[in-house]
């Protein structure tokens, strides 16, 4: 379900290696000061050592969103941020052969950042602090990263994901493109440690809502007050175990101080993820069996018509499996032949009465509904359907084989 996003160039996405984003900081209030540089020579060899480290961005903030609760952090005025944008962001971008991200939630900072040369705007906000922000890079056409905002952190993995649908919400009402939204689920800012920990367990739910996800981990209090670690010097090794961990339940990519170690992690974390056959391919999705909460986020994400969304999700509960893509005829005739043979099919709102010509179609039904599918589609000579049948076949076989070798 999910698809690429392109930070100057660079691929972000499921089909992706996952991606380290190196973290510096203009902000000598910012809570791990390992990562604070403020002198240019120094900030060229930094960029430098980040980059043969395995990082594919750099991260550059000049304002410290640490929460003051827990480290006593100053927060600076705009203009004090701006500033230090103004003053080391060109050095930087200058030494920089990958994409510069700038970590900032207000619009007149991402505006001098993109005028010197970053390629992406990094927004804990979610675009909620500054509503102009989300026009700005509307209007530059860059990608931006979308973090969970609850006018605080957001305490639950279901209010993450509503804050995170209403920032989408927000993107894609002032003119960004589906394709340049990056999500994060907002690890750390002052929750409870549990909090963050069921974050991460629960990380694969964010994957359902269609875009890339970042997260950033790295030496955060939760690990501190885990391990009982106070100081962030101390929290590199749970650092590492988290990064992987995240990595395995979805996470493309991941903000990190410690490059090398980040990227180290996250190659054994995409491993984990990759074991599980068919689970996150690019024209077919083997989602599996889901819950009911989950599957409603799959159907708004597709565009089916909100009255209809709790009646369908309580159907997904058994094997689901997304298609992207399809015309909308193809897509009629999968609900058709889906429903006759007692399961269903979900597709956009508009299809009904063409007025989008491609949809995703989730199908919803048992391994045998879905058997039958098959066999159907493969007699079919119009609108592509013999291409999906293989398709499907292609994915349940995977599926019938994984679940053959765990029995």
């Amino acid at each position: 379900m999910q698809h690429n996003v392109y930070i100057d160039g660079l691929a972000v996405g499921p089909d992706q290696p996952v991606r380290v984003m190196g973290v510096i900081n203009l902000s000598p209030e910012s809570f791990y000061q390992e990562s604070v540089v403020t002198e240019e020579d120094r900030l060229r060899d930094v960029v430098r050592e980040m980059e043969q480290a395995g990082a594919s961005v750099i991260d550059v903030g000049a304002a410290s969103s640490a929460p003051s609760r827990v480290y006593g952090t100053v927060h600076v005025s705009v203009d004090e941020e701006l500033e230090r944008v103004k003053t080391y962001l060109p050095t930087i971008v200058e030494a920089a052969s990958v994409p510069v991200s700038i970590d900032t939630v207000h619009f007149t900072v991402a505006e001098v950042a993109l005028d010197i040369g970053a390629s992406l705007v990094n927004d804990i906000s979610g675009l909620n602090r500054e509503r102009k922000m989300a026009g700005l890079v509307a209007a530059r056409g860059v990608p931006v990263v979308l973090m969970a905002d609850c006018d605080g952190p957001c305490m639950s993995i279901d209010e993450a994901i509503r804050a995170l649908k209403g920032s989408i919400r927000t993107a894609l009402g002032a003119g960004i493109a589906r394709e340049s939204l990056i999500t994060d689920p907002g690890i750390g800012f002052g929750k409870p440690c549990e909090a963050d920990l069921a974050l991460i367990r629960g990380l694969h739910r964010f994957t359902l809502l269609g875009h890339p996800v970042l997260v950033g981990i790295s030496r955060k209090a939760f690990l501190g007050e885990l391990l009982g670690a106070p100081r962030p010097e101390d929290r590199l090794t749970g650092t590492i175990a988290a990064t992987a961990i995240a990595v395995a339940r979805g996470a493309d990519m991941v903000r990190a101080h410690d490059v090398q170690e980040a990227a180290i992690a996250s190659r054994v974390g995409r491993a984990l993820r990759d074991a599980l056959p068919c689970s996150r391919g690019h024209e077919v999705e083997l989602i599996g069996s889901c819950s009911q909460e989950d599957a409603a986020i799959v159907l708004e994400h597709i565009g089916v018509d909100a009255e209809a969304i709790g009646r369908l999700a309580k159907k997904a509960t058994g094997l689901n499996i997304l298609l992207r893509g399809l015309s909308a005829p193809a897509a009629l005739v999968l609900k058709q032949e889906m429903l006759a043979l007692g399961g269903d099919a979900a597709y956009h709102r508009d299809v009904i009465d063409f007025q989008t010509k491609t949809t995703d179609v989730l199908l919803m039904g048992n391994v045998q509904q879905v058997e039958r599918l098959c066999r159907v589609l493969r007699r079919a000579s119009y609108f592509g359907l013999q291409e999906v049948g293989e398709s499907v076949s292609s994915v349940l076989s995977c599926w019938r084989e994984y679940h053959s070798k765990k029995e």
